[in-house]
């Protein structure tokens, strides 16, 4: 019997790695260039916040998902940065002891630049600049105001990265308090296969990258080959770009895009993965929703979306993480592993290894 559209649909998202839904962020209908400041005495730090739009001439949008496309590619992009602790009103001057690293984040399926607030915070307290587009076809608070994603376009997704590096390195602002030899990506979801690709794909990779931090992302491969990411036929590029492996054992999205460790196995190295038992999918982000009865949360989209399909795991009830306690974890490992690998520090490497020793409910495996 020939599938239903909604049924290939809804196969498609599975192997997206497709996040819960996200409400579009406050910050949302800020013009290009406003900016605020985050008020944190933590590390006598502040974190600064600004938008700012890019466009890409050379690049169209598809028309899609209720978009009528565009002839060029915008991009908005917000960026967070390290302040002095800081005054109480207007734009913030990024604070003395640049060039700091960059680190790129990428949200996953319809969610948006501010879902990992928590990561994000944390990285910028402690001397990273951050910066996080608004993809215009897979974000709920992009300016293109798409019904859902189009997971089509995420190869374009891969030369935003690059395209997004360019500009910044050239920004008269940040420009010259980036450190060029310091970029690293993140991405949570949906994102962790953009940052995947951008990586180890010989035709998408971006060679500036010196790491990857790739949050749930189950196998990037499985999930992008098997579905039309504009990613058909990209070979895979056997460099040696430090990784970082964020997996959860409860993570019912990623059961769905092939065996654990797939993706480590594949890589060259360095390598680390972090298995956070009783960890779920959506607690690597945002607020984390606790359910009664201890309830696997990652089982709210099926249940919406696929009520009549019985997902492995959602029969369960507890063992699940604290999820402050997953989120602490998260932070700490990828602080451990930029730390390391950007800034050099072979303190917070093994840290990073030591990471079971520090909190039990990790299982961390790592080769050189």
């Amino acid at each position: 019997m020939t599938a239903t559209p909604r049924a290939r649909h809804i196969a498609a998202l599975l192997l997206a790695i497709i996040a819960v839904g996200f409400a579009p962020s406050a910050d949302a209908s800020k013009p290009a260039g406003a900016a605020n400041t985050f008020i944190t005495a933590e590390h006598g730090l502040g974190v600064g916040a600004q938008q700012l739009t890019f466009v890409d001439a050379s690049r169209p949008i598809k028309a899609s998902m209720g978009f009528a496309g565009s002839a060029t590619r915008r991009i908005d992009v917000r960026i967070w940065y390290p302040t002095e602790l800081a005054p109480a009103a207007g734009p913030v001057p990024i604070a003395s002891g640049a060039p700091y690293p960059l680190v790129i984040y990428s949200h996953g399926t319809f969610g948006s630049a501010d879902n990992a607030m928590h990561l994000v915070e944390h990285l910028v307290r402690h001397g990273y600049i951050v910066a996080a587009p608004d993809y215009p076809l897979t974000s709920s608070a992009a300016y293109t105001h798409v019904r859902f994603a189009d997971i089509s376009d995420v190869a374009e997704q891969t030369r935003d990265v690059k395209f997004i590096i360019d500009r910044l390195l050239a920004d008269p602002t940040f420009g010259p308090r980036i450190d060029p030899a310091k970029i690293g990506t993140t991405g949570h979801s949906l994102g962790a296969v953009t940052s995947y690709f951008t990586s180890f794909g010989a035709q998408t990779r971006d060679p500036r990258i010196a790491a990857t931090a790739l949050i749930a992302g189950g196998d990037p491969v499985t999930t992008a080959l098997t579905q039309n990411m504009g990613l058909f036929g990209t070979a895979h590029a056997e460099v040696r770009v430090p990784a970082l492996f964020l997996s959860a054992e409860k993570d019912v999205f990623a059961r769905t895009t092939g065996r654990p460790y797939a993706a480590y196995s594949r890589v060259e190295g360095p390598k680390t993965e972090v298995m956070i038992r009783g960890g779920v999918h959506v607690w690597f982000r945002g607020k984390p929703e606790v359910l009664p009865d201890g309830k696997n949360p990652d089982c709210i989209w099926f249940e919406s979306n696929m009520p009549s399909r019985t997902m492995p795991g959602c029969e369960l009830r507890g063992g699940l993480i604290d999820p402050q306690r997953q989120q602490a974890i998260t932070r700490d490992a990828l602080l451990n592993f930029f730390d390391g690998y950007l800034k050099k520090d072979v303190r917070a490497l093994a840290r990073l290894r030591g990471l079971g020793k520090q909190y039990r409910e990790t299982a961390v495996i790592f080769a050189d």
